[in-house]
């Protein structure tokens, strides 16, 4: 294995939710991630990830919280992908080309799509990411990993805090545009 793992919500307990929850408020991300609900604290937090059609997985860096991918709207072998990533400040020992938030978000990609289902096949085939366009961060994120651009869609995402809608930027995800060296990083 890699110097990335995801832990599953299965295998988290509230506590550890809570606490992840805490490194995204102090971060000050918690409003970009969560920006169509109401403010939450921890356990509004776990409420949300433990519900039976959120996908979320914790992402590690040597064993250090770094992020988050959520996969919702699971229909057939498609999917919504969402990121939330912490800032590290840092670049990845063994490829100091690429930065470990970066490395994090290919890897998560790279671990969902490349996952086989035991019959020959794959478990998804497709990640769709809707992004806010006015979170410029967060679409050049999503470029930056390869996702393709597919267009945007007026008034697609709604905020929460201000009552109105905004453009989203629609990117795909496919093992197309995402190796199956990423699942390894």
């Amino acid at each position: 294995m890699g110097e990335f793992s995801r832990v599953y919500k299965a295998d988290l307990t509230d506590r550890q939710f809570m606490a992840f929850w805490r490194l995204v408020c102090d971060a000050g991300r918690d409003r970009a991630f969560s920006y169509c609900l109401p403010p939450m604290d921890g356990s509004g937090f776990v409420r949300w990830m433990r519900k039976e059609d959120i996908f979320p997985w914790i992402v590690l860096y040597q064993d250090v919280p770094v992020g988050m991918v959520l996969l919702t709207d699971k229909f057939g072998k498609s999917a919504q992908v969402h990121f939330c990533t912490l800032p590290t400040g840092g670049r990845r020992t063994t490829d100091r080309k690429m930065g470990i938030s970066k490395a994090a978000g290919l890897f998560s990609l790279g671990s969902i799509l490349w996952e086989e289902n035991g019959s020959g096949g794959y478990v998804l085939d497709y990640l769709v990411g809707i992004t806010p366009k006015p979170n410029v961060a967060a679409v050049k994120y999503a470029l930056a990993l390869g996702g393709d651009f597919c267009g945007v869609v007026p008034g697609q995402c709604w905020f929460h805090d201000t009552n109105e809608n905004s453009d989203a930027v629609i990117t795909s995800f496919t093992r197309k545009n995402v190796p199956a060296w990423t699942a390894k990083l």
